[in-house]
């Protein structure tokens, strides 16, 4: 039988085609009904694309107990692979590399299934996760060759459309992302993914009052979908707020970003993010660090992308944490020992790990050891994981340091090269007082 997509999927069973479709549906639209494909599979556990389905599901929650239980269904869906298709099996070695870790290796599955099957949008949304895991802005334009590869085939797609603008943002390419985020909306305007380019855009180019107009008019539709994505918009619009040292309007928006799946690690990555920009801004927000602090639980010695990890280390220093903030230390140390030798091993030990300690000497106060552990590794800060815009906050962080350390003239350099788009704002008046 066909998907709505005409993607054959090895079933006689409707009710399997259906569920597929509404999974497809609600990743690609940031909808508030991914987890319907877990009843789904429990009524067809012999079907091998709705087991894979279930357990990406899982993969995105970045924990291990999330990991077990994907595995189990990887487990199910092995049994089926032997009368599956080949994109069923491509389907599934992906998700079993994800599932490893192995980001590239799942990323050149994702690319061999949709060269051969080029309407498999949910494939491509899945590797647009996993270019987030390896930094977005740093695959920036192999994630744009990928888009632009199955774009003549999926003009049909609002979502697909705006994840094709967004690659577009990230490459640099605005005015084309302008272009695509507007016809993503001019098919239906509740696409989410098309507003997320847009602010972007806005923030990237200095044009704040824009952003904010914009935002806050799609604001009102963001009820209907995913409330994690609702969540990360959310931040971005906050972001805009934050570079007018809005502090009382960026709070005002702090709920939608923080609480709803509080134990989540996404929503509390945005919500790190966006306490540590307020630190930065002048607005420290100590008991809202506490708040996320009870609901760590392991996240901070997990080893998932090295960026949620960054933000790990800064709630537990900046809360004074200091036996759990060096255990963390001492956890990527360990990590990186027991990686394979190559660019991961070389990735955490040589980028993510003197990050951390660069991270936990500011917020300790000692600028210089910060500085000097930072220097040698910042030029690669976007490899470690999230969109150009995520990982600003460490040119944020390095800038205070060259500021703090007195290197004016290096301070001013960086700012012209990495975090020019806030020339002439209130934030940036804040930095270089």
């Amino acid at each position: 039988m066909e998907t709505e997509r005409g993607l054959l999927v090895t079933t006689q069973a409707s009710q399997v085609i259906e569920s597929i479709d509404h999974f497809h549906h609600q990743i690609l639209a940031g909808g508030k009904e991914p987890h319907f494909i877990l009843e789904a599979v429990k009524k067809h556990p012999d079907n091998l694309l709705l087991q894979v389905y279930a357990a990406s599901f899982y993969l995105y929650g970045q924990t291990n107990p999330a990991t077990v239980r994907a595995k189990e269904h990887l487990f199910h869906a092995e049994k089926s692979l032997y009368s599956a298709n080949l994109r069923e099996k491509l389907a599934y070695q992906a998700a079993k590399a994800w599932m490893r870790l192995d980001y590239e290796g799942a990323l050149t599955l994702l690319s061999a299934l949709t060269t051969i099957y080029p309407r498999d949008t949910l494939a491509a949304k899945f590797a647009e996760w996993l270019y987030y895991c390896t930094g977005q802005a740093y695959n920036s334009h192999h994630y744009l060759a990928f888009c632009e590869r199955i774009a003549p085939y999926n003009q049909d797609e609002s979502h697909f459309i705006a994840m094709h603008s967004f690659a577009a943002e990230l490459s640099g390419h605005l005015s084309e992302a302008q272009r695509l985020a507007e016809k993503a909306l001019s098919l239906e305007t509740i696409t989410p993914w098309a507003h997320h380019t847009l602010a972007h855009i806005y923030l990237n180019t200095n044009n704040l009052a824009k952003g904010i107009a914009v935002l806050e008019t799609f604001r009102v539709s963001w009820k209907d979908i995913s409330p994690l994505l609702r969540g990360h918009n959310s931040w971005h619009l906050a972001l805009f707020y934050l570079a007018l040292r809005q502090a009382e309007k960026v709070m005002a928006i702090y709920p939608s970003v923080f609480g709803y799946a509080p134990e989540v690690i996404t929503e509390q990555i945005d919500a790190l993010s966006l306490l540590w920009r307020l630190d930065m801004a002048g607005f420290p927000q100590l008991n809202q660090l506490k708040i996320i602090a009870s609901y760590l639980d392991e996240n901070p010695y997990t080893h998932y992308i090295g960026f949620n990890t960054i933000h790990y280390i800064y709630c537990l220093a900046r809360l004074g944490h200091e036996v759990e903030a060096q255990k963390a230390i001492l956890s990527i140390e360990k990590y990186a020992r027991i990686l394979p030798k190559g660019y991961s091993r070389k990735l955490w030990h040589d980028v993510v790990l003197p990050l951390c300690k660069g991270i936990y000497a500011f917020v300790t106060n000692d600028f210089q050891t910060a500085c000097d552990f930072m220097t040698p590794c910042i030029s690669r800060r976007t490899e470690i994981g999230g969109s150009d815009a995520q990982s600003e906050i460490l040119a944020q962080i390095y800038l205070l340091c060259l500021l703090q350390t007195n290197k004016k003239k290096a301070a001013k350099e960086y700012f012209n090269l990495h975090l020019r788009h806030y020339k002439g704002t209130p934030l940036a008046a804040f930095w270089f007082a």
